[in-house]
């Protein structure tokens, strides 16, 4: 072992990565996307997954529990994350994952193939001779119509944060400790943060600038803020590229650019046209158009798809390649009542603000026939068939119009919110079994009760992470399936008594039940409604 792989794996024995699922490595939404560029991608159901560089397993273990007849294999450095990842999947008594103490350059092909690939963190932070080993078993072990995930950081965005990177490490050279480093670089980044003025010069305010930015997105991270620091930008080894430099690295091996998982950033949102028109000029190739459209944005950090270079890609989205899948959406327009036999603009909002219009009624009568099956997923040619009758019986002369041609048109319009943001529409081929209500006995996977014993992030039903209040925590550790409301209601109340869990209303109330059954149940609505309850 050489003598910086004996850091890095003393790096993450020291202090291990807190890892969390990332919902866009999950088979699932790599199979959408790339049946959505015209390719066959293998079934999710039972495909095989490996994951480079899994650490603990937080992102494999949930998928392995979704897919119980699907394979999952792990492989990492360190042999503590490891051992941490083993003994979770034996609470869990998971039989189809496997966690192996791994050096990326000495796996052969005793694994075997993979339909789907994930090296999440690894690129960027392993030395130049180690990439090119990575990329080329990611080229080895994936299937024929496989898919790989790889995420690195870019430039440009990289050179300011590689200037503050350079600045934190010099504040604590000399210091051992991985936790003392990371406050050393916060103290840092909070000093940078608050020094500017107007008698610095322009590279002390942009400086200044960019700590606030980074201090910011660190500060969102709570208690992972150090984690993120030790293991991106003060580990031993972070060595950005820019996306054409990864483009053709892939190239080398074999494999070809799909999209990025952040299928909005893919396209010239946010440009002029006279600016996207130009851009085309100088581009020789759509890995040149993006590459300018990075430097543009100064982005400073890619999750890309790649796929092998005989696989032929269609990147012209057809409503047609939803059929087979479904969707699932939670918007809600803006003003009301909601007219849905007219063709007038109506702009709906999710949950998080963002806006998408629509005019036509077979959209709209979908958009709320979707936020009434949230969080379930609904088929799409469902959909067609449930928004057409809503449409018609509010008006719309939609009786004789062939599915066909309304498919078509809702297609086009659920493709063009998801080229908008992500966030408003999901496609599914394998979509998970979610409880819409909470039902006399509400449940949560094994996985969730254990995520909410040691941590305030849990994983849902679709592999998103959801944050969790201390009474939260206490009250989906109790979700079993086994206890009704009254024993729910006697157990939370015996926590708050007993001073386990704050409570925000009276404690008074909780010790009697008056306040705390209200409080319960609207938690249990919200549980379902992000997707944590099982049916």
């Amino acid at each position: 072992m050489d003598d910086i792989t004996a850091m890095l794996r003393r790096s993450y024995d020291e202090a291990p990565y807190p890892g969390r699922a990332y919902a866009h490595t999950h088979p699932d939404y790599m199979a959408v996307l790339a049946t959505l560029l015209g390719l066959n991608p293998p079934p999710v159901a039972r495909c095989r997954v490996l994951e480079i560089g899994c650490a603990a397993g937080s992102n494999l273990i949930p998928m392995a529990l979704s897919l119980p007849e699907a394979t999952f294999v792990g492989i990492d450095l360190s042999p503590r994350q490891i051992a941490d990842g083993r003994r979770i999947v034996e609470d869990l008594g998971l039989t189809n994952v496997t966690l192996l103490v791994r050096d990326v350059r000495e796996v052969g092909d005793e694994l075997g193939q993979f339909d789907y690939i994930i090296a999440h963190g690894v690129y960027s932070w392993v030395p130049a001779p180690v990439r090119d080993r990575l990329m080329a078993l990611t080229k080895r072990a994936l299937a024929p119509h496989g898919i790989a995930y790889i995420s690195y950081n870019t430039y440009p965005g990289w050179h300011i944060l590689g200037a503050l990177r350079d600045l934190m490490i010099y504040a604590a050279r000399g210091v051992e400790d991985p936790h003392e480093r990371a406050r050393i670089a916060l103290a840092l980044l909070d000093m940078l943060a608050e020094s500017d003025s107007e008698n610095a010069n322009a590279f002390h305010s942009f400086i200044a600038a960019y700590a606030g930015q980074f201090r910011s997105v660190l500060s969102r991270l709570g208690s992972l803020s150090h984690a993120f620091l030790i293991h991106d930008a003060l580990e031993v080894v972070n060595e950005p590229v820019s996306f054409a430099q990864f483009a053709a690295h892939a190239a080398q091996h074999g494999l070809q650019y799909l999209s990025e998982t952040e299928f909005p950033m893919v396209l010239p949102l946010g440009l002029k046209p006279e600016t996207v028109d130009a851009l085309r000029s100088f581009s020789r190739s759509g890995i040149d158009l993006e590459q300018y459209m990075d430097f543009l944005r100064g982005r400073q950090f890619r999750q890309t798809l790649l796929c092998h270079n005989d696989v032929t890609v269609r990147r012209t989205l057809r409503p047609e390649r939803l059929m087979g899948m479904s969707v699932t959406a939670l918007m809600h327009p803006e003003t009301q009542p909601l007219d849905l036999a007219g063709s007038e603009w109506v702009v709906f909002r999710n949950l998080h603000g963002v806006a998408f219009s629509v005019s036509a009624p077979i959209t709209k009568a979908a958009l709320i026939c979707l936020a009434e099956a949230s969080p379930r997923a609904v088929a799409f040619e469902d959909l067609v068939i449930a928004a057409q009758r809503r449409a018609v019986a509010a008006g719309a002369s939609l009786e004789d119009s062939e599915p066909s041609a309304l498919a078509r048109r809702l297609g086009g319009d659920l493709l063009r919110a998801f080229a908008t943001a992500t966030s408003l529409v999901s496609f599914h081929l394998h979509p998970p079994a979610v409880a819409t209500h909470p039902g006399e006995c509400p449940k949560v996977t094994p996985l969730t009760r254990l995520e909410a014993q040691h941590g305030e992030e849990v994983t849902n039903l679709y592999h998103d992470v959801i944050s969790l209040e201390p009474f939260d925590r206490r009250l989906v550790q109790l979700l079993d399936g086994r206890h009704d409301r009254r024993a729910l209601e006697e157990m939370m109340a015996a926590a708050v008594t007993a001073g386990e869990v704050p409570y925000a209303g009276d404690a008074a109330q909780a010790t009697s039940l008056a306040g705390l059954a209200a409080d319960i149940e609207r938690r249990l609505n919200w549980f379902a409604q992000v997707a944590l309850l099982v049916e």
